[in-house]
């Protein structure tokens, strides 16, 4: 029951309308029974609660309520509060319920193989305008051709977070279980990156891309003379081309004035939504994070509050809506709102969470039970920071069961444990090995 729940859960991920009370959406509603029913599981079993990342998640909880608690917006802090909890029992959860069992964390990654493939053939077709427009109005999509958002409540940067995150678990399922299959399938999700426009989407894939590369790479090495050998030819293959290139060329000094030459190139070519807006992508986030520190001040060693940086700064980077009235952001990256909003504490906790997950990261890598593509998971967690210098991401459920997964996948490479596994298998065979 719990995985059957589970699995519903992670099918319905990317379907955020219509919205309910307090941002909450359809998934939430098997999310809270598949919670519900985990923690009935666990005190009928008497069974322990596995707590990832204590020490970081105290820091977070301590800055929090300290933010909380000399907070102007009392209310929006609370909420976001209720959400944290929610979002780090649902996490417990996953864990607890995937607890040392590999069988049924393989199932788990099958489902969501399957369930974001046709996720993002919803979204390609609208972004085609080959989705039938009662579908279309029904999931709230965008249906202008610059950027799809799919069926998120017209955001195409979370949307591209789900399909980036879902490129990663992609490649750790052990279905598709053909080759040509894995690589249509992800050529796929990326195509779904690339109609979302999104910037943060890009540069995740590249930035998860590169620390698979590498940690591949490392793992090849078993001694440390080995390590050493692949470091340095690493650093000769960047550093060699780049100094014959100064050379010849002379040495950058970029500036925006060289990101709007870039985006200004780009504009009229495939790329025109995504590169093509980097000027005014990070230009306005320049001028929101400058505001958001000019008048957060003093506040910056307890934080305003969680939540509260949009209504208690009013920042803007001079855009206006439709009707002419000024546009209010959040401050749209993970690593300042946590210092806006909770304070040095906050920051501190946010920063030791991503180092502990970085490091069960590189233990996938370094195991030496056979993990397989789960070592996959790992880049997935390197894709998230990346595009959480320019979004918010931490607030997002996909990331938060990804992270979960991860831990799982983490423990099982520790332990060196292989339950009984569906390998290469269909989503009908792998749903069926659990019975």
């Amino acid at each position: 029951m719990n995985l059957a729940l589970l699995g519903a859960t992670v099918t319905l991920l990317p379907l955020l309308v219509p919205r309910g009370p307090g941002n909450t959406a359809p998934v939430d509603l098997l999310a809270a029974a598949f919670l519900f029913s985990v923690l009935v599981t666990v005190v009928r079993q008497r069974r322990r609660l596995e707590v990832p990342a204590p020490v970081p998640l105290a820091l977070i909880a301590a800055g929090s309520l300290l933010a909380f608690a000399v907070s102007d917006s009392p209310k929006i802090t609370l909420l976001t509060l209720l959400v944290d909890v929610y979002l780090l029992l649902l996490c417990m959860a996953v864990i607890n319920q995937l607890h040392h069992d590999e069988r049924r964390l393989r199932i788990v990654l099958v489902i969501w193989a399957v369930s974001c493939i046709v996720w993002t053939t919803i979204m390609l077709a609208a972004y085609f305008h080959v989705l039938p427009s009662s579908l279309l109005e029904l999931l709230q999509m965008q249906a202008e051709a610059k950027r799809t958002s799919g069926p998120t409540g017209q955001k195409p940067n979370l949307a591209a977070s789900y399909l980036v995150v879902s490129f990663f678990v992609l490649r750790a399922s052990p279905w598709p279980r053909r080759r040509p299959a894995r690589v249509l399938a992800a050529g796929w999700l990326l195509l779904g990156v690339f109609a979302t426009g999104s910037l943060g989407g890009l540069l995740g894939v590249v930035v998860g891309s590169a620390f698979l590369v590498t940690g591949n790479l490392f793992r090849r090495g078993h001694t440390p003379f080995e390590v050493q050998g692949l470091v340095g030819a690493l650093l000769l293959a960047v550093v060699l081309p780049a100094a014959a290139l100064f050379a010849v060329a002379g040495v950058p000094r970029p500036s925006l004035s060289q990101v709007d030459l870039v985006s200004e190139q780009a504009k009229n070519g495939a790329l025109a939504y995504s590169v093509g807006r980097l000027d005014n992508s990070l230009g306005g986030r320049i001028v929101l994070w400058t505001a958001a520190l000019q008048k957060a001040g003093p506040s910056l060693l307890t934080g305003i509050g969680p939540g509260a940086a949009k209504t208690e700064l009013s920042i803007s980077n001079g855009s206006v809506d439709e009707n002419g009235v000024l546009r209010v952001f959040s401050l749209h990256t993970d690593f300042l709102a946590f210092l806006v909003e909770r304070g040095v504490l906050g920051l501190l906790g946010l920063l030791g969470l991503y180092a502990v997950l970085l490091r069960r990261s590189a233990w996938l890598f370094r195991a030496q039970a056979n993990v397989g593509r789960l070592q996959v998971l790992g880049p997935a967690v390197a894709a998230n920071i990346a595009d959480s210098f320019f979004h918010e991401t931490l607030h997002y459920r996909h990331v938060v069961l990804m992270f979960a997964l991860l831990w799982v996948a983490s423990n099982l490479s520790v332990i060196g444990s292989r339950a009984p596994a569906v390998p290469h298998s269909s989503p009908g065979e792998a749903l069926h090995a659990v019975r």
